[in-house]
C-alpha cells in the first residue's frame, strides 16, 4: 500500500494542493478534474520531481524503498536509438546493485505488453506518435514499480491503440497502485476500477465508478434544442445527443426525478455525468431556486 499523508503545496501564496491524504491499495484508480486542478503537481510531488511544503508518500512506512513507473505527460525518445536500445537505456537507468531482475528478460516483457515486438528494432525518429506514446507507458512499467502513474496516456492513441491499453491495464490489475489522469471519462469507465476527483487544491471524491455515476441518477434528461432554449434557466447542458439525424441537448438538473419539461426523457447516468454533477451541483442548486 502507498500512503499519501497530509501533501501540502504552495507556489508563493497560492496553494495548489492543500492537505492531500489517501491510501492507494492495489487498484486502477482515474484521476479526473478540471484543469488546474494540481493533478500533474500531485504526480510530481509522488515521483519526488518535486517537493511538497509538508507532506510524505511512502510504501510500507518508508519513501526510500517507493519505486515509481512515471508516464509524463510529454514524452520523448532518441530518434537514433532503435525500441529496444531506447528500453535498455532506461533499464540501466532504473538498475539497481543485486536488485534480481533479468533486464533485458524485462525489455522484452514491456515490449510485449505495450504490444512494441514487431518495432523492437525500428529507430524510435520512425515511430509514429501513438508508438512513442506507447513506448513511454512501456518504459513506466519497466521494472515491475511499486506503483504506476500514466499522465494522460491516451493521448495520440487511436481506436486500436486504445483497446491494446485496456488490455494491458488488465494484465496488471492488482499487482501494484495505477493512476490514469485523463480528461476522457470514457478511458477511465473502461479501464479503471476507482475514481478520485480533484478540484480547488482536495479532493472532493474516492470512490468505485458505479458510486461516482450513481450521483446522477435521476438528474440527466434529454430534450430538444427547441425545448431547452426555454427551460435552460432551470438545467445545464452537458452535451449533444445525435438521434434519428435529430440533435438533442442532455442537460442535468438540480431536482432528482423531476422532468424539466413533459417532452424530456430521463437517461441512465455515466461517470462522466456523476462527474459533472459532482462539480456543478452549486450551480444547479442556484438554478433550482
Amino acid at each position: 500500500m502507498v500512503r499519501l499523508n497530509a501533501i501540502t503545496k504552495r507556489y508563493k501564496q497560492n496553494v495548489v494542493l492543500d492537505n492531500i491524504s489517501m491510501d492507494l491499495d492495489n487498484y486502477t484508480y482515474g484521476l479526473l478534474g478540471p484543469n488546474g486542478a494540481g493533478k500533474t503537481t500531485l504526480f510530481r510531488i509522488i515521483t519526488n520531481l518535486i517537493s511538497a511544503n509538508s507532506g510524505t508518500v511512502q510504501v510500507d512506512g518508508n519513501r526510500e524503498n517507493l519505486q515509481i513507473g512515471y508516464l509524463p505527460q510529454k514524452f520523448g525518445a532518441f530518434q537514433t536509438l532503435t525500441t529496444k536500445e531506447q528500453l535498455l537505456y532506461f533499464a540501466k537507468l532504473k538498475q539497481k546493485k543485486d536488485d534480481g531482475i533479468d533486464w533485458t528478460d524485462e525489455v522484452d516483457r514491456a515490449l510485449e505488453l505495450t504490444h512494441l515486438t514487431d518495432q523492437r528494432d525500428m529507430k524510435c525518429g520512425q515511430l509514429s506518435g501513438g508508438m512513442v506514446r506507447r513506448l513511454g507507458i512501456a518504459q513506466a512499467i519497466l521494472g515491475r514499480p511499486d506503483m504506476i502513474l500514466l499522465d494522460e496516456p491516451t493521448v495520440g492513441l487511436d481506436i486500436e491503440e486504445r483497446v491494446r491499453l485496456k488490455e494491458m491495464l488488465e494484465e496488471l490489475r492488482g499487482l501494484q497502485p495505477i493512476i490514469i489522469s485523463s480528461h476522457i471519462a470514457e478511458d477511465i469507465e473502461a479501464t479503471c476500477q476507482q475514481v478520485i476527483v480533484l478540484q480547488k487544491k482536495h479532493i472532493i471524491f474516492t470512490g468505485e465508478i458505479e458510486r461516482l455515476s450513481s450521483l446522477a441518477a435521476g438528474h440527466v434528461w434529454k430534450m430538444s434544442e427547441e425545448i431547452y432554449r426555454q427551460k435552460r434557466s432551470t438545467c445545464k447542458q452537458i452535451g449533444y445527443i445525435e438521434e434519428n439525424g435529430k440533435r438533442l441537448v442532455k442537460v442535468l438538473c438540480a431536482e432528482k426525478e423531476c422532468a424539466p419539461d413533459v417532452s424530456a426523457v430521463s437517461l441512465v447516468s455515466r461517470l462522466e455525468d456523476g462527474y459533472l454533477c459532482l462539480l456543478t451541483k452549486d450551480d444547479l442548486n442556484e438554478k433550482s431556486i
